[in-house]
């Protein structure tokens, strides 16, 4: 029997539907495609821009999947399956990174455990005469006795080194406590007074000259100088005694007045010296009084509480810790109101 033209073609489709159902079982909706395989053989099978970048084998996946006619679902699933791998190696680098960070912070640690250690071992017997009260007591006044022997010279030398510790913006209110017990009230008062007062001025001069680039870089970067910035065009005078009296460390005191152009050597002189000298006077005065309580111990004595000086320090301390920040607060509060 003689099969025509027409009747080779029907069979050869039927053939390529049987093995294409046994080979890729598909919905029964997704056999109508298998009617245009005929034609893939001819042309190649059209590949989605979204899949440029998509490796071999997921590209032979998606070609199968648009032979049973399901593509689009593929896409959309191969593309959920991309990201979540994308998601789960960001999640292992960054636990990668906080594993390493966690090894450095905990090397660190290590490390300085056993050289605290180590030194301690090694200088032990130095170590424990500080903690004896009499030796730690007898050190502290042949230190001092060693220092107020040298005079006008050591005084010299001592406001000259205060002036760099000044300018550095490192703490100030124990190392003048210490030199009015070496050099007694009127030499401590001196020293320290002179060499704070030249320490934020060459912090000022460096601020508006040498360092003017690096300090304006860093000032830029926190959002309170600009308000610091606009209340000292406003009212230089006064902002300036804020900014000095405010909890801001030292050196954002020195150097972020020099870059606001309203202030002048004349005011920011006349801002530290109102704001340093008072804070001299006061420790000044207790560095004197505890050497006068250290050397009438050594003799046996004792003295009397001073009233005064306990009550300035109670009021320091509450300006400091209370009245101050309630002060810059207001202040810069009111400044974001006008700005």
């Amino acid at each position: 029997m003689r099969f025509t033209m027409a009747g080779r073609k029907a069979t050869q489709q039927a053939l390529l539907l049987i093995i294409g159902i046994l080979l890729c079982p598909a919905n029964a909706s997704s056999a109508s495609s298998i009617s245009s395989s005929a034609a893939a053989k001819n042309h190649k099978l059209h590949r989605p821009s979204s899949f440029v970048h998509l490796k071999n084998d997921q590209l032979q996946l998606l070609q199968l999947g648009q032979f049973r006619g399901g593509g689009a679902l593929f896409t959309s699933k191969s593309n959920n399956n991309n990201d979540q791998e994308d998601d789960l190696l960001v999640s292992s680098t960054r636990n990668n990174n906080n594993n390493a960070a966690a090894i450095a912070k905990s090397v660190i640690t290590t490390t300085s455990i056993i050289a605290i250690a180590t030194f301690s071992f090694l200088h032990w017997d130095t170590i424990k005469e500080l903690f004896d009260r009499e030796k730690f007591r007898t050190a502290i006044i042949q230190t001092l006795n060693d220092i107020a022997s040298k005079g006008n010279k050591g005084l010299f030398l001592y406001a000259v080194g205060f002036m760099f510790w000044e300018c550095c913006g490192l703490p100030t209110s124990v190392v003048e406590t210490a030199a009015a017990m070496a050099f007694g009230f009127k030499g401590g008062l001196l020293g320290s007074f002179v060499g704070k007062t030249c320490g934020s001025l060459l912090a000022f001069t460096l601020g508006r000259t040498l360092l003017s680039n690096v300090v304006g870089e860093k000032m830029e970067e926190n959002d309170l100088f600009g308000l610091v910035e606009r209340g000292v065009q406003r009212h230089p005078v006064m902002s300036s005694l804020i900014v000095r009296y405010s909890p801001f460390p030292q050196l954002i005191k020195n150097f972020a007045l020099s870059l606001t152009k309203p202030v002048t050597f004349p005011i920011f002189l006349l801002a530290i010296s109102i704001h340093g000298f008072p804070f001299s006077v006061l420790w000044a005065a207790l560095g004197n009084d505890s050497s006068m309580r250290l050397r009438a111990s050594e003799m046996g004595e004792t003295m009397a509480a001073n009233l005064v000086l306990n009550s300035l320090l109670i009021f320091v301390t509450v300006f400091g810790f209370v009245v101050s920040p309630a002060i810059t607060g207001w202040w810069l509060a009111d400044l974001r109101k006008e700005s």
